[in-house]
């Protein structure tokens, strides 16, 4: 599996130096290890890039841009120029390798050297919003001559990943404005792709590119033509024909829906593009490929030659991107500091796209791979195997060492539907008696457990399913009924309560369906009597699988592979992160399964998929409520800070989400909860140096939950606390009820309504109260069960996704009707979408409570 390096680079200056962190993770997984260190001062680099800069600007004069300075314009290159060019480029690149070797810089260089091996493939993302630190040559750091597999990047914003390239390639290509500049040549070297279907706009007008890249779904966009970023790149513009420069924030619209329709990489094969490559960072596009300056006619083909050349060839992108790099280095006689002008901005998040194979090449393409992997053991084996067989002969039935997927048994044993305990920290005699039954397909004794189990804990939500899939399979067995099979997944880890919350509302829901609530609650209560469950889907009981993921996108993906495999599993509830769901979504997608979320609120899952839905509302909801809080209380010119997980999607979402609601659009302060030496005091005071008075505070996982109480119990009531849902957790009432009361924590949830009569039922049955996760996990199993009881004829996966996507469609949940927008998230409701705050609960088991605010 690949590796991921990511530097991310705070807010610092050359003068005094830069804070920076460094994770290494696996792709798609959250880091596993990282450090902490600070970016050596350097105040003299600024000026040394600044003088180079305006050298290189003055050789040129066939150049793909739009505007340059008068000052820094000249009719003609001399070999003068070039000499002044080169060696203004030497001696800002003695610089800043000086610098690579500053000890702070080397302790990072060695960290990575220690965690990746010289073999192992590894992007590289440089995470920074300063300008220069974008532009620098780090391929001179000496990193990247000790790990050849490395090539670097900028990082863009977070969104979830893209579905692979499919064939054919679908590439929109705009040749725009081109005086003096020979862009024919583009297209020829597009046009000899292998596998691609190219679409071209010759210096197209606005409303023609707009209508076509709306028109159908395209994999890469590419420009050629004359282009510049503004100052401080934070914009581009292209020149689209000989009359008209169109910035991309006026095609915005139209990128996004491109965007949304599958676009993967957009390659600016055109000047100065820092600044295109913002523009559609800010809209979430996986890849970006752009030049940092100005670059000559002949630098830009020839890159493009290289790159596509090797990327089409099965060579991985970012080594493709590498090895294009580097072979610019023959031009850097005629043309000097070639090589370090393309660059790929690209989300975080995003998978090594590769172009679809033919058979051969991606057979070539593996056994390189595997040779460059393997090779001294490869070298060494085979002079083994010579020896051996000189001398002995061959072995019968000896097999080569070819790495093995991981063991289908240990995802199975994280998936559950009576068979084996997920949830080991509730359990008793009888329902490990229970389970063995099961296993055994003994499932009257299983039921006759089941029960006895829930006599004994009534408020244990995987018992309850069990019970009630022993109840659908033995009528099944009896052909007393059938039985229809969907799957709920849930991170079942050290902190199960947040699991058993989800699988109340799915339990509710499945045994009101099976049995209605009262014939089980009684049969639970009175383990004699009988046991009559007549009802179900049509006459068909529904059968539960629960999966464990643990709320690791790996895991989600491998266990959504194992569950799409089973063709009677119908459709799948979850997952609990939107992190998780927008790592298995593609896998859903392409196994034409639905995946219908209680819980998954980013923004970025709106309309990812025709397969998904959700019951719980997205974070823009959230932070419209705790925004019109805050100005109500406030006012809307307050200062705010915030607390986050950055590369969580739901924690990015929520930060974004809000931020777009200030009027400043942007916090005076971020503090880093994933920082291994978080210190919850310096990020109060960093608040308050800022003269924040509302700290938000959005962890997304058990790590993250544990910094950000260490927030809320270091304010003392100084900053006024706001929270994502992730704060909506008893630790919160136990740990920090007292000083969250006291700062008047406020949090936003998608329900909260302990007197209604869903909450008045769930509790009385349950024995205990339930919370939004409860109630959004039955409406998702009531809109569920509803899809199936509507299809008509033989119930399957299409059929289901058919009927939840239909406008008339509804299902009455817990909080009323659930219906779904064509995005597939679901129609506002006045009882969805809410804030609750802790206050004193002198008459509960806890001291504290979530109490509604009033709208």
């Amino acid at each position: 599996m690949d590796k991921l390096v990511i530097f991310k680079i705070d807010k610092g200056s050359f003068e005094e130096g830069f804070p920076v962190t460094l994770e290494i993770s696996h792709n798609n997984q959250l880091p596993y290890t990282d450090i902490q260190e600070q970016l050596p001062p350097a105040p003299d680099i600024p000026q040394l890039y600044e003088q180079w800069q305006g050298k290189y600007y003055g050789l040129e004069p066939v150049r793909r841009i739009i505007k340059v300075p008068p000052s820094q314009i000249t009719n003609c290159s001399t070999e003068k120029d070039k000499k002044d060019c080169e060696k203004a480029a030497q001696a800002l690149e003695e610089r800043i390798k000086d610098w690579f070797q500053q000890p702070s810089l080397e302790k990072l260089r060695i960290f990575v050297q220690d965690k990746i091996a010289p073999h192992e493939s590894v992007r590289v993302i440089f995470q920074t919003e300063n300008e220069l630190l974008q532009k620098l040559p780090w391929h001179l750091w000496n990193l990247f001559e000790h790990r050849q597999q490395a090539e670097f990047s900028l990082g863009a914003r977070f969104a979830p990943p893209a579905l692979p390239l499919k064939s054919p390639v679908k590439i929109l290509a705009i040749l725009g404005g081109d005086e003096k500049l020979n862009i024919r040549e583009d297209l020829d070297i597009l046009k000899k792709l292998p596998g691609a279907k190219v679409t071209l706009l010759e210096k197209p007008k606005r409303e023609t590119l707009n209508e076509k890249l709306c028109a159908q779904a395209w994999d890469i966009l590419f420009f050629a033509g004359h282009s510049s970023s503004s100052e401080g790149d934070k914009s581009g513009v292209i020149q689209l024909n000989d009359a008209d420069n169109l910035s991309l924030n006026q095609l915005r619209n139209a990128l996004k829906k491109a965007i949304k329709n599958g676009l993967k990489l957009a390659i600016f094969n055109s000047c100065d593009g820092l600044g295109l490559a913002r523009d559609l960072g800010d809209l979430r596009i996986p890849q970006v490929i752009v030049m940092r300056e100005p670059v000559p006619d002949r630098v830009a083909q020839k890159f493009l030659r290289y790159f596509l050349d090797d990327f089409s060839q099965g060579k991985s992108f970012y080594l493709a991107m590498r090895q294009a790099r580097e072979m610019l280095q023959g031009m850097e006689g005629e043309f000097p500091c070639a090589s370090w002008l393309p660059i790929i901005c690209q989300n975080p998040a995003e998978n090594a796209i590769q172009w679809p194979q033919t058979p051969i090449i991606r057979a070539k393409a593996q056994i390189g791979q595997f040779w460059r992997s393997h090779q001294v053991a490869i070298v060494a084996g085979v002079a083994l195997a010579i020896g051996v067989t000189i001398g002995v002969g061959k072995i019968p039935g000896a097999n080569p060492r070819i790495p093995q997927p991981v063991p289908s048994g240990a995802i199975a044993s994280r998936i559950s539907t009576g068979e084996r305990l997920l949830i080991s920290n509730n359990t008793n005699s009888d329902k490990e008696q229970g389970i063995r039954a099961v296993s055994n397909k003994q499932f009257g004794a299983a039921i006759k457990h089941f029960r006895n189990s829930l006599q004994k804990n009534k408020n244990d939500p995987e018992t309850l399913i069990y019970l009630n899939n022993a109840i659908a399979e033995q009528n099944a067995e009896s052909n007393t009924s059938e039985k229809l099979k969907i799957a709920i997944n849930v991170p079942i880890n050290d902190e199960s309560n947040v699991a058993e919350e989800v699988l109340r509302g799915v339990a509710l829901a499945q045994s009101q369906v099976n049995c209605t609530l009262e014939e089980i609650s009684s049969a639970i209560d009175n383990p004699k009597r009988g046991l009559n469950c007549q009802g179900g889907i049509n006459k068909k009981l529904l059968r539960i699988s629960i999966s464990n993921d643990e709320d690791k996108p790996v895991i989600a993906e491998q266990i959504a592979d194992t569950l799409s495999k089973d063709q009677e599993i119908l459709g799948v509830l979850g997952r609990y992160s939107s992190d998780a769901t927008s790592q298995v979504k593609r896998v859903y997608e392409r196994e034409e399964l639905v995946l219908l979320s209680p819980t998954s609120t980013s923004v970025n899952l709106t309309d990812i998929s025709q397969y998904f839905f959700r019951t719980a509302p997205s974070d823009a909801v959230a932070a419209k409520n705790l925004f019109d809080y805050v100005r109500t209380t406030l006012g809307s010119s307050v200062k705010v800070a915030v607390a986050y997980h950055p590369r969580s999607d739901y924690s990015e979402s929520l930060k974004d989400e809000f931020r777009k609601q200030l009027s400043s659009k942007k916090f005076v302060a971020e503090c880093d909860l994933s920082q291994a030496n978080f210190s919850s005091g310096e990020c109060i005071n960093r608040a308050k140096q800022k003269q924040a008075k509302v700290l938000l505070l959005i962890p997304s996982t058990k790590g993250s939950l544990d910094k950000a109480l260490r927030v809320v119990n270091s304010n003392n009531g100084e900053l006024k606390l706001l929270g994502g849902d992730v704060m909506y957790n008893s630790r919160t009432l136990m740990d920090s009820g007292k000083v969250a009361a006291k700062g008047k924590l406020v949090v936003a949830v998608s329900w909260h309504s302990p007197n209604s009569e869903f909450a008045q039922k769930a509790q009385t049955f349950w024995k205990g109260a339930v919370n939004w996760r409860t109630a959004m996990a039955y409406d998702a199993t009531q809109a569920m069960i509803e899809g199936l009881r509507r299809i008509n004829g033989s119930p399957d996966r299409q059929r289901l996704r058919q009927v939840l996507s239909k406008p008339d469609f509804s299902a009455i949940g817990a909080t009323g009707k659930v219906e779904f927008e064509p995005s597939g998230d679901r129609k506002p409701s006045p009882n969805i979408g809410v804030l609750v705050q802790v206050q004193p609960n002198p008459n509960g088991n806890f001291l504290y409570k979530f109490a509604r605010l009033s709208n």
